[in-house]
């Protein structure tokens, strides 16, 4: 969901306005997923590389989060019964915004709806790391040196049990991934725009679905 701070930049507004803006197209984009009937749903809302911006910067971002998880999100989550999955360093949060994520899993337990998931704090490299170290202490443990298998790895991700993305739409114009699902994106249709994230509009969904519709997916295997 790139491109917040430019959008506000443009408009000759503060980038917390940026921020503030990209948290309401959030919410405009779980209504669009939710009237499309897409089952899962990742917004990668704070990245492990974002830690590195202005100290007030961040805590602007974190607190926006934290206000639009609590008073918008949690709401939309019970009302719908939306699973919901927050993935990423969690011990990088500030302990309000860790208390809202909280009790936001606390009221979500039973549900049975479609899911949201949530990447705040991620990086796809410290992913991966926790899930090389996790099999490694196991391994250590049992007296194992068996080779790691590709399955055990993915076992071991965030994401366990959560199927791969079948799209990725990055905003903001800008042809990279930037640590998203390193692994899990690997056979992910990958499309780009320049629009700014503030601008998001149900028809960038429905245009990516209609081009997604029309792509042979083989994963390796022969085009039939």
């Amino acid at each position: 969901m790139d491109g917040n701070g430019r959008w506000a930049t443009a408009k000759g507004l503060p980038r917390t306005d940026g921020h503030e803006a990209g948290a309401r197209a959030l919410l405009r984009a779980i209504d669009v997923a939710d009237q499309l009937d897409i089952e899962y749903t990742t917004f990668y809302a704070f990245s492990t590389d974002n830690q590195k911006r202005d100290n007030q910067e961040v805590g602007n971002i974190l607190g926006i989060i934290a206000y639009f998880l609590q008073n918008y999100v949690s709401k939309t989550v019970v009302e719908r019964g939306y699973r919901v999955r927050f993935i990423g360093e969690m011990r990088l949060l500030p302990e309000q915004l860790l208390d809202i994520i909280n009790n936001i899993n606390k009221n979500a337990l039973n549900n049975k709806g479609k899911t949201l998931i949530f990447a705040i704090g991620y990086g796809g490299d410290a992913e991966l790391a926790a899930a090389v170290n996790k099999i490694i202490k196991n391994r250590h443990r049992r007296l194992d040196d068996t080779p790691v298998t590709a399955e055990e790895l993915k076992s071991q991700l965030y994401t366990i049990n959560i199927p791969d993305p079948d799209v990725v739409l990055r905003y903001g114009g800008y042809k990279r991934l930037s640590n998203f699902m390193p692994l899990q994106t690997a056979y992910s249709e990958l499309f780009f725009t320049h629009k700014l994230w503030p601008d998001f509009d149900k028809e960038d969904i429905i245009a990516v679905i209609k081009e997604y519709e029309g792509i042979k997916r083989n994963f390796g295997g022969i085009n039939a």
